[in-house]
């Protein structure tokens, strides 16, 4: 990217002395002699040439920067999910290394905040993810294999029903409104701190057929987010890795 700037940048300084030339223009002072003391300045040439080159740097560095700022708040939503790890951990010592047990994977998650908050989160933000507005209308909808409805962005009104962005996997029944991929047989699905490391535990919110998953990655199930695992360790995943469930 910045091998582009520079070479664009060069470019416009080349195309302004050629503009020099062909126009018999000079670099001046910015104070001349001209009936007294009047500022020089660009010529309009000079000034389109300028603003051509500030349009193109900013066409090239604004979605880098959109990124930029993206990649930041995936690294703040991976961050979340190591302390809830953490947390779970420090709730199973003292519970017999038992988790925390939702009745469905999804909103409301009250076992799970209670059970959390405030004694092992003090602070309601670890629960939503900081790119959750944008996919807010995606939760609101019935449209994507979801009951609708849903809100995953952190509010007061959210907080106090246990509405939260991120999805737990400790549960007890199947919600045939928006499964997990797990058989029927394999419900309830319990996990404990002796778990295998690769069980998922919790993730970024997601549904099957919403067009973009979190942190600006598709879609559907092979769509990017942030997962914790059982050992509390957090990695992107573009797609449901071995052993995630069963």
């Amino acid at each position: 990217m910045f091998g582009s700037t520079i070479i664009i940048f060069l470019c416009a300084m080349s195309n302004t002395k050629l503009l020099r030339k062909v126009h018999g223009m000079r670099i001046t002072k910015w104070q001349t002699e001209y009936s007294g003391n009047i500022s020089g300045g660009f010529s309009l040439p000079e000034l389109l040439v300028v603003m051509t080159t500030i349009s193109t740097l900013m066409a090239i560095m604004l979605p880098s920067l959109g990124r930029a700022k993206e990649y930041s708040r995936r690294v703040v939503c991976a961050s979340n999910l190591r302390q809830l790890g953490f947390a779970l951990k420090m709730h199973a010592m003292v519970n017999d290394g038992q988790y925390p047990v939702e009745e469905l994977c999804g909103n409301p998650q009250s076992v799970l905040t209670q059970s959390l908050f405030p004694r092992y989160v003090p602070n309601r933000d670890i629960f939503y993810c900081p790119s959750a507005g944008e996919l807010e209308p995606y939760a609101q909808s019935d449209e994507y294999g979801g009951p609708g409805d849903d809100s995953i962005i952190n509010t007061d009104k959210n907080w106090a029903r246990s509405y939260i962005t991120y999805k737990y996997f400790s549960i007890t029944r199947r919600d045939t409104r928006m499964p997990l991929p797990l058989r029927l047989s394999e419900y309830p699905h319990l996990l404990r701190d002796v778990s295998s490391s690769k069980r998922w535990l919790m993730s970024d919110w997601v549904r099957k057929h919403v067009p973009v998953f979190p942190h600006w990655e598709k879609g559907g199930w092979g769509g990017g987010r942030n997962v914790l695992f059982a050992d509390t360790s957090v990695q992107f995943v573009r797609h449901r890795t071995p052993g995630a469930f069963k």
